[in-house]
């Protein structure tokens, strides 16, 4: 079985402790039993869930930074493409929700010199990609903003569907007002 159809509330409490331990001990520098007392869940039903590598688990989280934070999946290109930029952000923000410590894993990581920054910095330019093909955008500086703009309503508190349109609309002024 695929851990896409294991995805459930002890997968999420298995890999949001990952991540804490991950950012609070060093990359790795944790076992599955702390896991285990930190998720509540036991080391066979992590097994079960993500088999018996810490590894793995760390990689299921760069894959969702990338399919649902980021949005790098055909559906979501297609929301994307129908305009429908706040489906996307409200997909993208209950990922975050189930797995509050992705934020500090991302930035954590990005920067460091290992596989999986690799894969985070993959993530980022593919997302930055995204970002010019549909705002038609060729000034980076303009392109990185929007990253940040994105970023930040996706991390911040008390964000939702009607933060996303007020923005939206903002940014769509700003990047059309000369057409």
């Amino acid at each position: 079985m695929s851990i896409k159809n294991k995805i459930d509330e002890n997968y999420w409490k298995i890999l949001n402790a990952a991540l804490e331990l991950d950012v609070k001990k060093g990359h790795l520098k944790w076992t599955l039993s702390d896991l285990s007392r930190k998720s509540g869940i036991t080391r066979s039903l992590i097994y079960y869930y993500f088999g018996r590598s810490k590894a793995k688990i760390l990689n299921e989280a760069v894959k969702l930074i990338g399919s649902e934070l980021a949005g790098l999946t055909s559906e979501r290109e297609e929301l994307w493409n129908m305009g429908d930029f706040v489906s996307s952000m409200n997909k993208a923000r209950k990922t975050y929700e189930n797995a509050p410590y992705l934020c500090l894993f991302f930035l954590e990581h990005l920067q460091g010199s290992s596989e999986l920054s690799d894969e985070l910095r993959k993530i980022e330019k593919e997302f930055l990609k995204k970002i010019e093909r549909h705002y038609k955008i060729e000034n980076p500086s303009v392109r990185n903003a929007i990253f940040g703009i994105y970023f930040g309503m996706l991390f911040a508190p008390h964000q939702d569907a009607s933060t996303y349109e007020v923005v939206l609309t903002e940014i769509k002024k700003i990047l059309f007002k000369n057409n």
